[in-house]
């Protein structure tokens, strides 16, 4: 009994003395979006997360911040275009920023302060949605109709080199899953494939 007390204390003590052991380290990688994200900048974060997790493993945190103020080395800026934590990254991505469209994304890489930022930015909330789905896809995921398409082995996290700027060619898009014509699909036989 007093042997066991004995290591109890020496094990509080050792503890109490390598202070290192409390501190909290800063994550590695963090995704931020701004303090009063709309819901589709929310989502566009949390869709960030949820593919960085399939293919990682690594459960990023979501901060909201209007400025780059975090302790990661790396971070995922995700919002729309006039958002403050974008436009004071850079003059320049601030001026490519300006010219995006409403459904338009920009992904870009920039290193500011020695951190890796990857920018995931959109004329509105829909482009801010697809420019997530693209970083997704640049990380190794696929979509097709029936689901997403997972990679069987994960990769460890490493943020992609990324300047890449889409928007839509025509406004009305999607896919139409009855056709509209006399004679289609249904009617075919092995022939007509």
């Amino acid at each position: 009994m007093k042997m066991s007390f004995l290591l109890l204390c020496c094990a509080i003590t050792a503890l109490a003395l390598n202070t290192e052991s409390f501190a909290q380290k800063p994550p590695e990688c963090v995704i931020l979006c701004p303090a009063n994200a709309s819901f589709q900048e929310q989502l566009a974060a949390r869709e960030v997360r949820r593919y960085v997790y399939v293919r990682t493993g690594q459960l990023l945190g979501i901060e909201q911040a209007d400025k780059l103020q975090t302790k990661a080395k790396k971070a995922i800026l995700v919002g729309t275009k006039q958002r403050e934590l974008l436009q004071e990254l850079d003059p320049l991505l601030a001026r490519r920023l300006s010219g995006l469209k409403p459904e338009g994304y920009l992904l870009r890489t920039m290193t500011p302060g020695g951190k890796t930022v990857v920018v995931i930015a959109g004329g509105d909330g829909a482009g801010t949605l697809y420019g997530a789905y693209r970083f997704a896809e640049q990380m190794g995921m696929a979509f097709e109709l029936d689901g997403d398409v997972v990679p069987d082995v994960r990769v460890a996290l490493s943020l992609p080199t990324l300047d890449e700027t889409s928007a839509p060619l025509f406004k009305l898009r999607g896919i139409q899953p009855f056709h509209d014509f006399p004679e289609g699909p249904d009617w075919w036989n092995t022939d007509d494939y």
